[in-house]
C-alpha cells in the first residue's frame, strides 16, 4: 500500500513508505477520513503540513491534511500524528448553498423540484461548477468525465420538492443522499488535474440478479465471523403528521397500506420551519409531503443481521465491489441479508496491509422467504401453487 502527497494540480510528488501505521476509511453517504503516525522527524514535520493533499495508490479518492501533532507513544517513540478528511467535507462544506446574494426578506428559500439525484447535482453544479452566487466558488479540476462503470442499481424517480435556507453544500446534499440510499462522492483521476463529482446508487452484486458476478460474505466462504441476528420495532413510525403555520399534511409510508388503523397505525409529530406568507399552496403541499416522507424513512422497522468481515477475502474493492453497492451476507442457520457497502477501510500497519468493507443492513431474508428465492422464477413453482405460495412467509 502506497501514500503519495499530491502538488496543486493534485499530482502525485512523493510517495510515503516509510510510516508506523495507516488508517484510511471511504464512505458511501458521508466524508471519509484518515490518521497516518510515522517518526517524528524534521524531514516529515515539512512534508506533512497543514492543507497538504494526499492519494492512495488503491483509491480514486484523496484526502486534506488538516491536524499535525506530535505525540509520544506507549514504548517513549516520539510519533507525528497527522489526520484529515477527504475531499467531500472541505470542499464542500467550504461552499454555500443558496441561489442569490440577498436577503431572506426578499428570497426567504431557494425552492428545487426535481428528482433526488438530480436536485443534488442541481445545488453542487450551480455553486461548484457554474458559481452562480460567484464566480470564485467554481472549484478547480471539475470535468464531467466518468472515472467509475456505471451503477445497475436505478435512481429514486419520485419529484421532490426541497427548500434551502443558507447553508453548506455538503449540509445540503448530505441528508437528501441518506433519505433516498444514495451516495456522493468527489473522485480524482490519476494525475490527470481532474475532479470529478458523482451522486451515485451502486451495483446490486447479489444472487438476485445476474448481471454481474454475485458477492456473498459467508462463515463458509471463511470471509465473515462473529455473526449476530437483531429485529426490533422500536421507534418505528408509518404515519406521519406534518404540521406548518401554512396546513397540515398527512404521510403514509410508502410500503405501508395508505388505511392502517388500529395498533398497526404507529403516528410522527414533524413541525416545519415557517414558510413564506406569500409560498404557493403547491409548494407548500409538497414540501410537506417530503418532509413527511424523509422523517418516516429514520423510522423504519430493523431487521439486522451482522458479522465482521474477515480483514482478508476473496474479494478486491475496486474490482469485486464499489462503495454503495449491495452484496450479501450469510450466516449458518440459513439467514440472508442484503447489505449495503457502506465504507472501505484500508489499513498498513507492522501486520501488513489490509483492506475491508464495513456493510450496513438493507434487507433480511428469512429462509424460505421471497426475498431469500434469488433468481428463482415463479414458473420454477407452479406445479404445487395451492400449497407452496399460500406457505411462502
Amino acid at each position: 500500500m502506497e501514500i503519495y502527497t499530491l502538488d496543486g494540480l493534485l499530482r502525485r510528488t512523493r510517495v510515503v513508505d516509510k510510516f508506523k501505521s495507516l488508517i484510511w476509511t471511504e464512505r458511501f453517504q458521508s466524508a471519509g477520513d484518515f490518521e497516518l503516525q510515522l517518526p517524528s522527524t524534521t524531514g516529515n514535520r515539512a512534508i506533512f503540513t497543514p492543507d497538504t493533499w494526499l492519494a492512495l495508490n488503491e483509491s480514486f479518492r484523496c484526502m486534506k491534511v488538516e491536524t499535525v501533532s506530535d505525540e509520544t507513544d506507549d514504548d517513549g517513540t516520539e510519533l507525528l500524528v497527522v489526520k484529515g478528511p477527504s475531499i467531500e467535507l472541505p470542499t464542500l462544506d467550504d461552499r454555500v448553498a443558496f441561489n442569490v446574494k440577498d436577503d431572506l426578506t426578499t428570497n426567504p428559500k431557494w425552492v428545487i423540484t426535481d428528482q433526488p439525484a438530480d436536485v443534488a447535482r442541481k445545488v453542487f453544479n450551480d455553486i461548484c461548477v457554474l458559481g452562480v452566487l460567484d464566480t470564485d466558488d467554481i472549484l478547480p479540476y471539475i470535468t464531467a468525465v466518468s472515472i467509475l462503470p456505471d451503477d445497475s442499481i436505478p435512481e429514486p424517480t419520485d419529484t421532490i420538492t426541497v427548500e434551502i435556507t443558507p447553508d453548506t453544500v455538503y449540509n445540503v446534499i448530505k441528508p437528501i443522499c441518506e433519505a433516498y440510499d444514495m451516495g456522493f462522492r468527489l473522485l480524482r483521476n490519476y494525475d490527470l488535474s481532474q475532479l470529478a463529482f458523482d451522486i451515485y446508487m451502486g451495483s446490486d452484486r447479489t444472487t438476485n440478479q445476474t448481471v454481474l458476478p454475485a458477492v456473498i460474505f459467508s462463515p463458509d466462504f471463511q470471509n465473515l465471523k462473529s455473526t449476530t441476528r437483531l429485529e426490533t420495532t422500536a421507534g418505528v413510525k408509518n404515519v406521519a403528521y406534518v404540521y406548518s403555520n401554512l396546513g397540515f399534511e398527512q404521510v403514509v409510508a410508502t410500503d405501508v397500506d395508505p388505511s392502517v388503523a388500529g395498533f398497526e397505525r404507529h403516528i410522527l409529530v414533524v413541525k416545519m420551519d415557517d414558510f413564506d406568507a406569500g409560498t404557493p399552496a403547491a409548494t407548500v403541499t409538497a414540501a410537506m409531503q417530503q418532509k413527511g416522507r424523509e422523517e418516516l424513512s429514520y423510522a423504519r422497522r430493523f431487521i439486522g443481521f451482522d458479522g465482521e468481515v474477515t480483514q482478508r477475502t476473496q474479494y478486491k474493492y475496486g474490482i469485486d465491489y464499489q462503495l454503495g453497492d449491495l452484496v450479501e451476507m450469510r450466516g449458518k442457520d440459513g439467514i440472508s441479508a442484503v447489505v449495503r457497502v457502506t465504507e472501505q477501510i484500508f489499513t498498513s500497519d507492522a501486520e501488513g496491509d489490509k483492506s475491508y468493507p464495513t456493510l450496513s443492513n438493507k434487507l433480511t431474508a428469512e429462509p424460505g422467504s421471497w426475498a431469500s428465492m434469488g433468481n428463482a422464477e415463479w414458473i420454477d413453482y407452479d406445479d404445487d401453487l395451492t400449497t407452496y405460495w399460500s406457505s411462502m412467509p
